[in-house]
């Protein structure tokens, strides 16, 4: 218990200030890849096929596809 307490009072002595910086284009990337794009598959698989579980990996699996279809022109480009 003594080394416990000892590790807390050090870790408060050391105090740092961490500054985490996001550019604004992956912000916004991310919003629209994530939140806008996802939304609309899921709302399109829920109209087609009435199924919140389907809709939901249909979601997901559209998502993942569009940020790995850059990789995927570039590798079938040869670039």
């Amino acid at each position: 218990m003594r080394s416990f307490i000892l590790r807390l009072k050090s870790a408060w002595q050391h105090r740092e200030f961490q500054v985490y910086v996001f550019e604004s284009s992956a912000l916004k990337k991310f919003v629209v890849v994530e939140i806008i794009l996802g939304y609309l598959v899921y709302k399109t698989a829920f109209y087609l096929s009435h199924n919140d579980l389907l809709a939901g990996a249909s979601s997901w699996a559209g998502t993942e596809g569009v940020k790995r279809l850059p990789v995927l022109i570039r590798r079938i480009a040869g670039v």
